[in-house]
């Protein structure tokens, strides 16, 4: 059995480096890839559009596996609203053709998207003060996720049915988008503040043959108080390995919170759901130490 290959997210470089500096970084650092994020990537194209091609060649230079997450600005793929829906739609499949030509893999999103467009990336890199407020609003959602999912719980069935039609849409534009002669994949991310069946989400079938779970170590501790138990699941799986205090999704690092990876590490490995977990540090110092005791970790299990 081999170990996961650790990837970093974006977020301990996007306040001094664009999307092609932050890959560089992240590989400096002994990654083995980069999870960007969606805006981040966008701003950088439309400042120099050459860019995804160096991402491209760097990356397959170094054989780095690289990811971008969707933004959680509105408008939202599963709005009610036609014309907002629509507007998100269309964003993501320009994600998508940006991503074939970058020859990133995966797209992680969420059902839904609701942060206000005044924490929007507007430049190649994130404003410090902007950015800073924008992180504390999503570590909130945990304080906020049982009012917004019995809000989306009353409203289950537009949501759901908007949200499925947009998956539909843009599962079968990346269907058609490959990187290294493959389908690029879209990952549906569980979300402690969603009111969405995952388990009702064929992933891998019919039209979504190209799309496949992703599970988050701290939203599944916020959203159910438990480990990720993966002991029933045989599909592949986009995994994020995250510490919490399990009341925010305050991206601790590994070891410092209530998450315990052994036996979620052990079946991943074991099974072969994976090759790599996505580490989602806040700062440079702390992504290195959770990857030196993700690192850790996995050498106990292998030589045990």
């Amino acid at each position: 059995m081999q170990p996961l290959k650790i990837i970093t997210s974006v977020a301990p470089y996007v306040t001094f480096a664009n999307a092609l500096q932050a890959t560089q970084l992240a590989h400096e650092d002994g990654f083995s890839g980069i999870e960007l994020a969606e805006d981040h990537l966008y701003q950088l194209v439309r400042a120099k559009p050459n860019s995804l091609n160096l991402i491209r060649e760097y990356s397959k230079d170094r054989r780095m596996i690289n990811s971008i997450h969707k933004t959680l600005h509105l408008p939202s793929i599963d709005s009610p609203n036609p014309a907002a829906r629509k507007k998100a739609v269309e964003y993501t499949l320009q994600t998508l053709d940006s991503m074939q030509a970058a020859g990133i893999s995966r797209m992680v999103m969420h059902s839904f998207s609701d942060l206000p467009a005044f924490f929007e990336l507007r430049q190649e890199r994130a404003n410090r003060i902007g950015y800073f407020l924008g992180s504390n609003v999503v570590k909130i959602y945990g304080i906020l996720a049982p009012a917004l999912k019995a809000y989306r719980m009353s409203q289950k069935e537009k949501f759901q049915q908007s949200f499925m039609r947009s998956l539909s849409e843009i599962a079968k534009y990346a269907a058609d988008k490959k990187v290294n002669g493959l389908p690029i994949e879209i990952v549906f991310e569980e979300h402690f503040s969603d009111a969405i069946d995952y388990d009702s989400i064929f992933c891998g079938r019919g039209n979504l043959t190209n799309v496949i779970r992703g599970i988050d170590t701290a939203h599944h501790m916020i959203r159910t108080g438990n480990d990720t138990d993966l002991s029933d699941i045989s599909e592949p799986i986009h995994f994020h390995a995250v510490d919490t205090n399990g009341i925010i999704d305050d991206h601790r690092t590994i070891g410092k919170g209530k998450v315990r990876f052994e036996n979620t590490l052990s079946d991943i490995i074991r099974k072969k759901l994976a090759d790599t977990a996505v580490i989602e540090d806040g700062t440079r110092k702390s992504a290195l130490k959770s990857k030196d005791v993700l690192m850790s970790i996995m050498k106990h299990l292998l030589h045990h």
